[in-house]
């Protein structure tokens, strides 16, 4: 796909060099998102490389050693009447404050306008993923019209030391198994119909999503019954609580805790260092629960939208 519009050349700082990236700057780029992360937190970022591999337009600015400083990349994807051109980049610490990241949005804004609008979609939009946000991102964001669609705290849990959360009586843990399947579903939403953003999934989207994964871990994957009936459960992949829920009528009595400190305790028993999960924001009772357990924040992770 060409490049739809200039670089930024007037407005750049002196001493960077822009030039559209390719496969073969797959590495520095992979060297940049290390040092961001090891910056800012968060996940690593690298769908970079999809975005090269489909010819997504992507510029770099080089310093003049010829290190990679920092990038953009943007991508289109359309579904029936709707366009989104999906937004990724990084600025290495080194190189923030000079304005390099204003230059990127101004280019990735002017390249994800054009992209959409040669379609023929009647709903347009854009949006930016990031997995390591920063305050002067989050502003930088904000100036040029972008909404906080999504964000999580990104947390982490040292196995050296395990938590004391005993299970409340009279509850029973059942390990994953296909014949739970449903049970399973039935927990999940009953406890996270209520919450905000509740994707509505069928029981044959959510199981797909929560099994399907190389990392899916059955022996940390348990569901919580009470007199047969499910009122919590946990799911695991590996170094990871990938997902926990408490039906509303159970919580405030320790379930959740309790959930993911068996989970830590399998995971240190099998080997593991640490584990990590993320909570969305607007989930801070969860958040509490996590840091008595002792999860550290490490970062954020977070979406952004802007309308056409």
């Amino acid at each position: 796909m060409a490049l739809l519009h200039r670089f930024p050349l007037s407005s750049a700082p002196p001493g960077i060099a822009w030039r559209a990236l390719n496969t073969d700057d797959t590495a520095a780029l992979e060297t940049l998102g290390r040092s961001c992360q090891a910056t800012d937190g968060g996940f690593l970022l690298l769908p970079i490389a999809s975005y090269l591999a489909d010819a997504a337009p992507a510029i770099g600015a080089f310093g003049t050693n010829g290190e990679l400083l920092a990038y953009t990349a943007v991508r289109l994807t359309e579904a029936p009447g709707e366009a989104l051109a999906a937004i990724i980049g990084q600025v290495h610490l080194t190189a923030r404050g000079r304005g390099i990241g204003r230059c990127l949005m101004d280019w990735s804004v002017a390249q994800g306008q054009a992209l959409v609008a040669g379609t023929n979609a009647s709903q347009g939009a854009l949006r930016i993923s990031t997995e390591g946000l920063t305050p002067a991102a989050a502003r930088l964001y904000a100036r040029f019209g972008f909404v906080q669609q999504f964000a999580e705290d990104i947390m982490r849990h040292d196995l050296a030391v395990l938590p004391h959360a005993p299970l409340p009586a009279g509850i029973e843990l059942l390990p994953w198994a296909a014949e739970r399947a449903g049970a399973f579903f039935a927990a999940y939403t009953d406890s996270f119909r209520t919450r905000p953003g509740f994707s509505g999934w069928s029981a044959e989207q959510w199981i797909s999503w929560a099994i399907d994964d190389d990392d899916f871990r059955p022996d940390w994957t348990l569901l919580a019954v009470h007199d047969g009936t499910p009122v919590g459960f946990i799911l695991g992949g590996e170094g990871w609580v990938v997902q926990v829920g408490v039906v509303p009528e159970w919580r405030g009595r320790g379930l959740g805790a309790a959930l993911v400190a068996e989970v830590l305790r399998r995971a240190q028993a099998g080997g593991a260092q640490a584990i990590m999960l993320d909570v969305n924001v607007n989930n801070p009772g969860a958040a509490r629960v996590y840091a008595r357990l002792g999860f550290a924040a490490t970062g954020q992770r977070a979406r952004y939208l802007r309308a056409l």
